[in-house]
């Protein structure tokens, strides 16, 4: 695998899908982590996509789609995988795909067939490009003949007696014993790291110090295995758990008493980095596996699982997590004390670290929150616990506007899809929670541009507001705002403008001038004036509100920048194609810092500014 690498992809085999395939627990990752950074030091062209559950998949595809320039109309008209594959195979210098984990690999058809190399993941033409995906699924028929496999096979008994010798050290035997223990192991990497790691911890000590039952040796771990075929068969999930016991009993006698509960609750969540957020000790507290057991123990117990290789502590984009190995999570995940889970998650959502799901400061911790609310609402679904479900929505509703701020649209509305509905039969469709996410869903609907399907639950929403709430209620003020928004782009202008126009008189009575509110309203007004024709009132009323944000939000905040970016456009239709040039390349600067390249209002200044050198360039 190494060595396709090495060669830069000029071999007979430049172009097709690599697939490094094996048992769990054999490498696979560990392969693709060598190519990846093996290929960093010539380019920062590497990509990796998680591919445990569609969800994760179809969010990086999209994203990468986004950063290689792929616009969003291509992407809602459901041409991600062509587009996509088009700019891939385009691409000159070198480039790594990496697909990890795509034990389901149906996932990767999409609305075409993998084998037939129409999938989601397909053969390209870039001379230079590498994809790579992992999976334990090594039939020929399910990659086609596009696909190249790679076998990964356990280690032998001498690179095993290695890797138990490196980790163990010669106090635990010979080399032969060491080669015994590997061959029993079946070569399995990741049980002999374990292993390794757990003689390791209990050779540090004399042997007067150990328990009864301890094993220090390789010969003594060998004779503590239970009889039976060797781990790469059909035991290799019994054995490893047995392993782990071990471990943990280990742990437990030198008086980290919460390990076992802690791993539970890991294992509870999603599988991907689960950030430290959520091991909340004020929360677990609350819980009576947990009674009397501090937060210093609990960072011990952390430290203590990760030393002996049972999950690893890392930090990404400034958010500490923890991640555990499928095998691990599987082995000792308990969905009986889900509700923990959900209280932790709750309570993550909450709190002032995770702020706002808008604040793009925080978007690190929301899209690490991510897959731990939908894996929530995946094991909710498969439940009749209604209370649950409950418990968990207003973290589910949050992390759809996170996604939804972060420009993940087709994610937020996959999300919000299977939310709306389960609270209109809970709660009814009136309840205040279940209008809530209904809104949130009318305004990705609009986000993604279907609008006729967003107008329609804004006006039903709006209906029900103004009988219970009464038409000047701050939410209903904000339906209406919404409606009228829709109205705008569907070009009923006039009637746009009336709405605005009334809801700004209300909120500069209520609210006052510069509330975030009555700007947005007045913001918008603008915009129906400038289509309008009214070119230079809307100009003074945006210059005016740009101020107001740049004094109170910022210059470069998100608010600010849209402000800016429809001012540039007014600008430019008043035919200054300088000043709005040079007005739009400022937005799009401040987005790709602040937003990210691929964001959908950053690729939208980009087209703008092209527009506009365009209409400059003419004579």
């Amino acid at each position: 695998m190494l060595a396709v690498v090495r060669d830069g992809g000029h071999q007979e085999d430049a172009g097709r899908v690599h697939v490094v395939q094996g048992l769990g627990g054999v490498g696979k990752t560990s392969v693709a982590v060598s190519v990846a950074h093996r290929l960093q030091r010539e380019t920062d062209q590497v990509w990796w996509i998680g591919a445990q559950d569609a969800s994760r998949f179809n969010g990086g595809l999209t994203a990468l789609a986004r950063q290689l320039g792929v616009p969003d109309e291509e992407i809602a008209a459901g041409r991600l995988a062509d587009q996509l594959w088009r700019r891939l195979s385009a691409l000159d210098g070198p480039w790594l795909l990496v697909v990890d984990n795509a034990d389901d690999a149906r996932l990767l058809d999409g609305p075409g067939r993998l084998a037939l190399g129409t999938g989601l993941v397909r053969p390209h033409r870039s001379p230079r490009g590498l994809v790579l995906v992992t999976s334990r699924d090594g039939q020929t028929q399910t990659w086609g003949a596009h696909a190249v496999l790679h076998r990964l096979t356990p280690l032998g008994d001498g690179h095993g007696a290695d890797v138990l010798l490196g980790l163990a050290g010669p106090t635990a035997g010979s080399r032969e014993e060491a080669a015994e223990l590997a061959r029993r192991l079946g070569g399995l990497p990741l049980a002999l790291n374990t292993v390794g790691r757990y003689l390791a911890a209990v050779g540090q000590r004399p042997a007067r110090f150990r328990d009864a039952g301890e094993t220090a040796t390789f010969a003594e771990f060998r004779a503590s295995l239970a009889d039976g075929g060797a781990f790469p068969h059909a035991g290799t999930a019994a054995a490893l758990a047995g392993i782990w016991r071990m471990s943990l009993d280990l742990l437990t006698e030198r008086g980290h008493r919460c390990v076992r509960p802690l791993l539970e609750v890991l294992a509870n969540f999603a599988d991907a980095p689960v950030p430290l957020i959520l091991a909340d000790p004020a929360v677990l507290g609350e819980d009576e596996a947990f009674a009397g057991v501090s937060g210093a123990e609990i960072w011990d117990a952390l430290q203590v699982l990760a030393g002996l290789g049972l999950m690893d502590l890392a930090a990404a984009s400034g958010v500490d997590t923890v991640t555990l190995h499928p095998l691990v999570r599987n082995a000792h995940g308990s969905p009986g004390k889900y509700a923990l889970n959900v209280r932790l998650l709750n309570r993550a959502a909450r709190s002032e670290e995770a702020g706002i799901p808008e604040d793009v400061e925080r978007w690190p911790l929301w899209s690490a929150l991510t897959p731990h609310a939908v894996h929530a609402l995946a094991f909710e679904d498969s439940s009749d616990d209604n209370g649950l479900f409950l418990d968990s929505r207003l973290a589910a509703i949050l992390v759809a506007r996170s996604l939804q701020a972060q420009g993940q649209l087709s994610q937020a509305k996959r999300l919000l899809e299977r939310l709306v509905p389960r609270l209109g039969a809970i709660l009814g469709e009136d309840h205040p929670d279940t209008l809530a996410s209904r809104h949130t869903l009318a305004s990705v609907l609009d986000d993604l541009s279907h609008l006729d399907q967003a107008r329609t639950i804004y006006e039903d929403i709006l209906t029900t507001q103004r009988n219970t709430l009464g038409e000047h209620h701050p939410s209903t003020l904000t339906t209406h705002h919404n409606l009228a928004n829709i109205l705008f782009r569907q070009d009923h202008l006039d009637q746009a403008r009336t709405i605005y126009e009334d809801i700004l008189t209300t909120r500069r009575n209520t609210l006052g001038e510069h509330h975030s509110e009555t700007l947005a309203t007045h913001h918008n007004l603008a915009s129906v004036l400038r289509d309008q024709g009214h070119l230079d009132q809307a100009r003074t009323i945006c210059e005016d509100i740009l101020d107001i944000k740049r004094n109170t939000l910022g210059e470069h905040h998100p608010s600010t920048l849209t402000t800016h970016h429809n001012l540039a456009y007014i600008l430019h239709r008043q035919g200054h194609h300088d000043l709005a040039v040079v007005e739009m390349a400022a937005v799009l600067s401040a987005r790709r810092r602040v937003l990210g390249p691929e964001h959908p209002n950053t690729l939208s200044a980009q087209r703008w500014l092209d527009t506009m050198n365009a209409a400059r360039a003419e004579p």
